[in-house]
């Protein structure tokens, strides 16, 4: 593993305090094709979460919010011309959600 400054720890740490980036993460992970559609990764969000009522405030909050801050420590890649997103890996990410039990989405 590579060494990781103390920034960079706490970084991940904020990344990972909110439910829908660990998702993103969790559902980029598993896909099989490698890279998935903005699309997708939306309607997974909204499967995850039963009071994401508008999937325009998921879809913004996605492309505007979530895949920015996974992009600043390179953990997905994000086409805005294809409209694509691909789990770029990240070592610490990964160690931290395999200590991270998945759970429901938070109450909002």
């Amino acid at each position: 593993m590579r060494e990781y400054t103390t920034e960079d720890i706490d970084h991940r740490f904020s990344l990972l305090d909110r439910y829908e980036r660990r998702c993103i993460i969790r559902f980029l992970r598993e896909s099989e094709e490698g890279q998935v559609s903005i699309g997708d990764v939306v309607s997974h969000l909204r499967k995850q979460d039963s009071t994401a009522d508008e999937r325009d405030e998921v879809a913004i909050d996605l492309r505007h919010i979530h895949l920015p801050e996974l992009a600043t420590i390179e953990a997905v890649e994000y086409d805005s011309a294809s409209e694509t997103v691909r789990y770029g890996g990240d070592e610490l990410v990964e160690a931290l959600l395999e200590t991270t039990p998945e759970t429901d989405a938070p109450d909002s």
